[in-house]
């Protein structure tokens, strides 16, 4: 009897308020994705990713059930509340053409752009029926001049966002790479509104090139500029290349591609305008017969439609992308009266002085830059740690149920952090350092040589010694160096010569980098292998770690600490290694033996060049940071960058600007002769250049019967 009851109760309270909720929630849902937009940016935290998501969801969904609804059907008695009603239209269709920031949620909208498109088209014939029907055939008077109004800005809006979406991955809609830009006061780099400047200024022949092609011409001004923005000191050229992922992440998940343009401008510059003679036609509409609720939603759609696009004209004028589309039309009359005067850059310090990051007393131009978060995975540390009981609990209801990929987000997360500054300063100088000077790195070295070239540069302090080797596949072999560094680096008397009180600053700031690049690289091949080039080994790191866990859980009660535990893990598997045990195990633990023997080998290097070898390890991690960031794929680096950003997108973009794919440049070196000697033995032997002028060792090294 009671569901007979409340049954009919519950479909005529949704027959009645289903439109309102349904339009009420499209715009919350809107405008908290106006709010939640940036945050991925910066950051890939899992509430907010999934806020976001949820957000976009619900504001599509609502948005198409509450047309759908107005299309087939009525919600009032009365004429005048039918008409109200209808009128939601034309918001609907400006809610479901999303806000400004915000295009594509994921790359894969981009990929399904032209169905949507199709999608969409319906839908915007949907909402002109309605208004067609509902209002114009009631002869409204001034409801139905606003109905016109709102609806034209809706489509706008609507088709924008279609149209954003089909041209964020093509090339032609990111500008020509070849037009020559205006010269740009490289001086001014080091404050971020200069690092913008220099950036949005020279997107044009830089940013279309990053992500589309990376070759260019050998006399090309496009080169030429590259050039300058990789000279620049290593923090100025951080700020540049961090202000150019961030364009590209404009490029590919927001409007900026139809917003900075003069059609984007003009519609921008009409929207406010158009909004407030529609609200003032609207208070001229007579609302008898009009329920209380209906009102207050038609009242709060147009007064949000109103302020928000007062604030995306302020946006759009005040972005630094104005300053690139004035800046691409130099000598023209707009170009000289809006940027030469001074009135863009005093807008545009007026538009700063609103921005919410005043409040707190931050500068509103960070929100550009790269956050600084890297994720960080200890194979060693997380073998010798035991789960919690909730940990296991979850993760063993994520396997049952299939979320699979939920409980990987949360993994992720929990590896993340900051990337201390001293770490991304010596990194940084380094990988100038490898892509210039007198003795850089040719490409062969950068995209086949996973630090083999580091190694064969420094086989001096190995004379005598077994040269350190490397793993067959990529992953293998940051696996296989991971371990090592590991082993090296806490095992035997190490933790003396390494971190002793006689250790110097430099070494030890070394120390700390290669932990951050070796523990970035196992969590990028654990949790982001598709960052990574193929082949993916996921079992090969499955039954590795299964070894490590069996290898360290007799130790675990003697030593609590994190630390502890690691390091005697680390002294295990050398002591085994030195008396074979591991060498002669099972098969999953071949991989563990060679990173035991790798690190002894290291270790037998003379005590006086410990800090050689420390450089030497540092160099290796480096070289694998720019193979890894040279090989990832362009679709998983655009994918990365609505999800955070990525140190080695960042590490990418720098290798785009020192101009190493050079067009016209050969691929072939002529071999040098080798030097006279007297036995004549030598005189039989050629030499294994490397893409440098001189020899770099005197030696022979890992190639029989060549020098290097």
């Amino acid at each position: 009897m009671a569901t007979e009851m409340w049954l009919p109760r519950a479909v005529d309270f949704w027959n009645e308020w289903a439109i309102r909720i349904a339009t009420s929630a499209s715009l919350a849902t809107h405008v908290l994705l106006i709010v939640l937009a940036e945050t991925r940016r910066h950051s890939a935290r899992p509430e907010l990713t999934f806020a976001l998501w949820l957000a976009y969801q619900i504001m599509n969904k609502a948005g198409s059930y509450a047309l759908a609804h107005l299309s087939l059907d009525t919600t009032g008695p009365s004429d005048n509340e039918q008409i109200m009603v209808a009128f939601w239209a034309p918001f609907l269709l400006l809610h479901l053409g999303g806000p400004d920031n915000v295009s594509a949620y994921s790359l894969d909208d981009d990929k399904l752009s032209w169905r949507k498109f199709f999608g969409s088209l319906w839908k915007a014939i949907g909402a002109v029926y309605i208004v067609f029907t509902k209002i114009f055939l009631a002869n409204s008077g001034p409801l139905s001049l606003a109905s016109m109004i709102m609806i034209n800005i809706g489509m706008f809006r609507f088709f924008e966002m279609a149209v954003a979406i089909l041209r964020s991955l093509r090339k032609k809609a990111w500008g020509s790479s070849n037009k020559n830009q205006p010269p740009v006061d490289f001086s001014i780099s080091h404050c971020n509104e200069g690092a913008l400047k220099i950036a949005q200024g020279q997107w044009q022949c830089c940013g279309c090139r990053a992500l589309f092609d990376s070759s260019v011409e050998l006399n090309s001004p496009n080169l030429e500029t590259s050039r300058k923005i990789f000279n620049l000191g290593w923090k100025d050229m951080c700020k540049v290349v961090e202000i150019e992922a961030s364009l590209i992440y404009d490029m590919l998940y927001t409007k900026a591609s139809v917003v900075y343009t003069i059609g984007g401008y003009f519609h921008r510059f009409i929207s406010p305008i158009a909004t407030s003679a529609a609200i003032f036609l609207f208070s001229q509409y007579p609302k008898n017969n009009v329920e209380r609720p209906d009102l207050i939603i038609t009242n709060m759609v147009l007064i949000f439609a109103l302020v928000l696009d007062v604030m995306w004209l302020v946006m759009a004028l005040a972005s630094t992308w104005t300053y690139g589309f004035l800046t691409a039309r130099s000598g023209t009359w707009l170009h000289h009266k809006i940027l030469c005067s001074g009135w863009w850059c005093c807008f545009r310090r007026f538009a700063m002085c609103l921005h919410p990051c005043q409040l707190v007393g931050k500068d509103p131009s960070n929100y550009r830059m790269w956050s600084d978060i890297v994720g960080r995975f200890n194979m060693l540390e997380e073998c010798t740690r035991t789960p919690g009981l909730i940990e296991r609990l979850c993760g063993g209801l994520a396997t049952v149920l299939g979320l699979a990929d939920v409980s990987n987000e949360y993994r992720i997360w929990k590896c993340l952090s900051q990337l201390p500054p001293d770490v991304k300063e010596l990194v940084f100088e380094r990988i100038k350092q490898r892509l210039s000077g007198t003795n850089p790195y040719s490409m062969k070295d950068l995209r086949a040589l996973w630090g083999k070239e580091a190694v064969n540069r420094c086989n001096k302090m190995f004379d005598g010694l077994m040269l350190p080797y490397f793993g067959n596949e990529f992953q293998e072999d940051i696996l296989l160096w991971h371990i090592s560094t590991a082993i090296y680096l806490w095992s035997g008397n190490q933790q003396q010569l390494i971190r002793g009180t006689n250790a110097a600053t430099t070494q030890l700031k070394h120390v700390k980098a290669i932990e951050v690049l070796s523990e970035y690289l196992m969590f990028l091949v654990i949790l982001r292998p598709h960052m990574l080039p193929d082949p993916a080994l996921g079992k090969l790191c499955e039954v590795t770690m299964k070894a490590l866990r069996d290898e360290s859980i007799n130790d675990k009660e003697n030593n609590p600490g994190c630390v502890a535990r690691k390091q005697k893990l680390a002294e295990i598997l050398h002591s085994k290694e030195k008396s074979e045990k591991l060498m002669n195990s099972d098969a999953n633990r071949c991989l563990i033996s060679d990173a035991a023997r790798l690190a002894i080998a290291l270790q037998e290097v003379k005590a006086a060049q410990v800090k050689d070898v420390v450089e030497l390890i540092f160099d290796v991690w480096v070289d694998k940071l720019l193979y890894a960031a040279i090989r990832c794929t362009r679709e998983s680096r655009a994918r990365q960058l609505g999800r955070g950003g990525e140190l080695i997108t960042i590490v990418w973009i720098v290798v785009e600007h020192a101009g190493l794919f050079r067009i016209g440049e050969t691929s072939y070196r002529p071999t040098k002769k080798p030097p006279n000697t007297d036995d004549g033995e030598d005189s039989q032997k050629t030499f294994c250049q490397k893409g440098t002028v001189e020899p770099v060792s005197p030696q022979f090294c890992c190639e029989k019967d060549y020098y290097c």
